[in-house]
């Protein structure tokens, strides 16, 4: 801990294992609050202890995750609100951290100023627990999230249910929501855009058309084709061969 003595200070509980960055962010802190700090998880959960007002904790630790130590801490401090830091950002990471409800979520190399500025909002009871401010609720931001997810693997096995869990939805729900939130279904979603790459291939590469189909996420060549045909108008070896003609128009 920070030799600041002050009773009024609020307490944070930093859990990061870079001894640089736990030592710069330590530096950046200590004349505004006290500051605890851990290495790791066991290091973290002894710390438990004290009086706490906020956990800082770092997605990837050399004993566990930020998220198995944020469940840890909950249970004993249920209430806690946490910041997660990583230097990874993909979708599935900013959904685990929207399910259990952190504070915020923060992208690394850390912004010293963006850090003050969520700390003394959360500490100082202007929270609103919105990770983003760009979105209107933290439904949105998961399903805008989702659609990201979908754009980045659209070729992989995407399905309804295993979309709906990792938003914590019901299949109904997620139905609901996304076509609400995208303007269309999530099955038209994710073959317009299967299907687009699709058009990509057929015009600049000579792969066959049974290899792109499967490239683009389809198992099925004939439920390729009739998708395929419901968007371009033609099937895809016909497409191939006016593209090449420019007489089908690029969407």
């Amino acid at each position: 801990m920070n030799k600041n003595n002050s009773t009024e200070m609020k307490n944070i509980l930093l859990v990061e294992d870079d001894t640089m960055v736990r030592t710069m962010i330590m530096d950046a802190l200590e004349k505004e609050y006290n500051v605890f700090e851990a290495s790791g998880y066991s290091e973290a959960v002894e710390q438990l202890g004290h009086q706490i007002d906020l956990a800082l904790i770092d997605y990837v630790l050399p004993d566990s995750d930020g998220f198995e130590l944020l469940k840890k801490i909950r249970e004993v401090k249920p209430a806690l609100p946490a910041i997660i830091m990583t230097a990874y950002s993909n979708e599935t990471l900013v959904i685990k951290a929207l399910r259990t409800e952190v504070a915020d979520y923060i992208k690394k190399p850390l912004e010293i100023a963006y850090l003050r500025k969520r700390l003394s909002e959360i500490l100082g009871g202007k929270e609103n627990y919105d990770i983003s401010e760009s979105v209107e609720s933290r439904e949105e931001f998961i399903l805008d999230a989702i659609t990201a997810h979908i754009e980045e693997n659209y070729m992989k096995d995407l399905t309804l249910n295993k979309l709906a869990s990792m938003a914590c939805m019901n299949r109904f729900k997620f139905c609901r929501s996304f076509k609400e939130r995208a303007g269309q279904t999530f099955t038209s979603y994710l073959n317009r855009i299967r299907v687009k790459n699709a058009a990509e291939l057929l015009k600049n590469h000579n792969l066959n058309i049974t290899d792109i189909a499967f490239f683009v996420g389809y198992k099925n060549i004939v439920h390729f084709d009739r998708v395929f045909r419901a968007f371009y108008g033609v099937a895809p070896s016909e497409y191939r061969k006016k593209v090449s003609k420019k007489i089908i128009p690029e969407k």
